[in-house]
């Protein structure tokens, strides 16, 4: 997931309570079972302001039981997987259009189909340049990325296994424009910090 959001207090910044989220489980479209947090582990140099290490790790209260509706995803180990012009699989309960009213209560997942393109379409003015390399960038025609996304995976299926390439970062354009690039951060460049955290991850 994307990392949380800070708050400011003085010169102080406080990274928001496990206490206040939870996920919940996919039913058949519709959510399930809630769980809670445990702890929020976010990359150590997340730098809001420079939307960079935009990275965190929930660590659940439970474990969860698998299911054909629930199951885990494989991660990448090259960049081999990463191929400007692929199709990406996006899917969240983010918000549809912000030219319309948005439904804040939104159960309803949402699926749709972006292209990756180069990292560099992606790229921010404010952001340094030799930090590229975090992210993959996807454009799409009907479907993208939008608000409440954030943290969603962006995947492939790969010899009949599904990969995550990326979490939502952030877009480059006001209403979810689909022609215009979504930015996500990149999960093979956070590979090692995220074996850091998750000991003993299976192999594919």
């Amino acid at each position: 997931t994307e990392a949380p959001r800070y708050s400011k207090s003085g010169e102080e910044e406080c990274v928001q309570n496990p206490k206040d989220y939870y996920i919940k489980l996919l039913g058949k479209k519709k959510l399930g079972k809630i769980v809670r947090i445990k702890r929020i582990i976010s990359h150590p140099e997340f730098n809001f302001s420079k939307v960079i290490n935009d990275i965190a790790l929930l660590e659940l209260k439970e474990p969860l039981k698998c299911s054909k509706m629930t199951s885990p995803i494989c991660l990448p180990t090259s960049e081999d997987l990463y191929e400007n012009g692929q199709k990406l699989f996006i899917a969240g309960w983010g918000y549809y259009n912000l030219r319309k009213k948005p439904d804040r209560s939104n159960t309803i997942l949402k699926e749709g189909v972006m292209k990756q393109v180069s990292s560099k379409k992606c790229m921010k003015p404010e952001v340094p340049k030799d930090t590229v390399r975090q992210y993959h960038c996807a454009v799409g025609t009907n479907h993208s990325a939008c608000q409440g996304d954030s943290g969603t995976s962006t995947f492939i299926k790969y010899k009949k296994r599904f990969y995550t390439l990326g979490v939502v970062s952030h877009g480059t354009a006001k209403h979810c424009i689909p022609t215009y690039p979504t930015t996500f951060s990149k999960t093979l460049y956070f590979l090692d910090w995220i074996k850091e955290h998750v000991k003993d991850l299976p192999k594919p």
